[in-house]
């Protein structure tokens, strides 16, 4: 089966736990790995999913590989007596046809406890789905649901197979609104194969999905990576997001989708921030978070002033419509978290965490602007690898995440 280039399979010796005290810049952090991936015995491998919590203290998640098929898993990790977490295989996807393969996407986990998500590949076959260098012969990926049942089985349902016109190829997990409609993105399909924000909808019918914006790329936005993130909403239903090119300089754009109004029958687009590449920033990769201000915050994978085109952290200010500000530039010679950021996480003091391909780290606002307090830097760690996720944070502010080729899910203890 074809592989992104650079996902090559990799193998890694088995740590089961171990813990760091490092030091940080301004107080000590304790970095606890919690759990091990292994293709070994079916098991997943490549979690390009963050985690999300769920009930007795479990988390639930994705990985990309492994499974008893190869085409990826969906996992739980529950807490065990010897401080570590076990993984449970709750569903292996089966690739072809009848189900999804190689998920991204982090999950959505509703009240009841049902997961939903979204796979990369698989569902209809013959389907070709291309987006920029990544062309799938192998179907344009599905909507999922997971669903615990009393004999402690999962079973799936196939929520939606994309075909291309309507989508195709996603990485981004799903978002609800409180009438239970989900939302996401895909990379390709569209009219102009290089994606689309969708809608899916509980109907008398079945589910059914809705493409509120097709992108055309130029000036408008193209491919909505968002990688293992979600698209944002505000509270007046709007959403948010970033495509990795696109824009006058395609160098990629932050956009807006609000809905219908009583003046207009279909979602409007608007893009409220079109990156010029340089130190500007270029290529936002995992999507964009909102403050309480409706703020938006994100990164961009390149560019900056780092003096490498290590990437930025920006934030754009809704009250002065949407202008950009530089909060933070990566510098792999200078900066102990190196480069290429990924998605931001606010914890309940206004910081700003995330990781970059090699480091986690932890921005904070002051006077004269915002501080890198907090890095962990791993490229030298047993173990560790590249990392592509988002974290999240509990509410005693513990903070869990997982490095994607390390093969870890890890904690950090403030």
């Amino acid at each position: 089966m074809q592989k992104f280039p650079y996902q090559a399979r990799l193998w890694y010796a088995v740590l089961l736990t171990f813990t760091l005290t490092l030091g940080a810049r301004t107080q000590a952090q304790t970095v606890d790995v919690i759990h091990t991936f292994s293709l070994a015995a079916g098991e997943g491998s490549l979690p390009y999913s963050g985690l999300v919590e769920g009930a007795a203290g479990n988390f639930y998640g994705t990985t990309y590989d492994g499974g008893t098929h190869n085409f990826g898993t969906v996992y739980r990790l529950s807490p065990n007596r010897s401080g570590g977490y076990t993984e449970t295989i709750l569903y292996s996807f089966k690739g072809g046809s009848t189900d999804g393969a190689e998920p991204h996407s982090s999950l959505f986990r509703d009240s009841a406890g049902n997961l939903y998500g979204t796979t990369v590949t698989g569902g209809i076959v013959g389907s070709t789905c291309n987006a920029g260098n990544f062309t799938s012969p192998i179907g344009c990926g599905i909507i999922f649901k997971l669903s615990p049942t009393t004999t402690g089985q999962w079973t799936e349902t196939v929520l939606h197979r994309f075909s291309g016109p309507d989508g195709g190829n996603s990485f981004t997990g799903l978002i609800r609104d409180a009438a239970g409609n989900f939302y996401g993105a895909t990379i390709a399909g569209g009219s102009a194969a290089v994606g689309v924000v969708f809608k899916l909808s509980l109907t008398s019918g079945g589910w059914k999905e809705t493409v509120l914006h097709d992108f055309k790329g130029g000036t408008d936005g193209a491919l909505p990576f968002i990688q293992c993130a979600t698209l944002a909403m505000d509270p007046s239903g709007n959403l948010y997001g970033s495509t990795y090119k696109g824009g006058a300089a395609n160098a990629g754009t932050v956009f807006k989708l609000s809905p219908p109004t009583k003046a207009t029958t279909t979602w409007t687009e608007k893009i409220l921030y079109t990156f010029k590449g340089g130190i500007d920033g270029s290529e936002p990769f995992t999507g964009v978070i909102l403050d309480k201000s409706g703020d938006v915050y994100g990164t961009t994978t390149f560019g900056g002033t780092g003096g490498n085109n290590g990437g930025i952290v920006f934030e754009l200010t809704a009250a002065n419509g949407y202008a950009k500000t530089t909060l933070y530039n990566f510098n792999r010679f200078s900066d102990p978290a190196e480069d290429f950021p990924n998605g931001l996480t606010f914890d309940a003091n206004g910081n700003l965490w995330g990781m970059t391909e090699y480091a986690l780290f932890k921005l904070s606002p002051g006077p004269s602007g915002w501080t890198e307090t907090f890095v962990f830097n791993w490229q030298n760690t047993p173990g560790w690898s590249f990392a592509f996720t988002s974290l999240i944070i509990d509410s005693h502010g513990v903070i869990w995440g997982t490095d994607t080729w390390g093969g870890l899910a890890f904690k950090v203890v403030p």
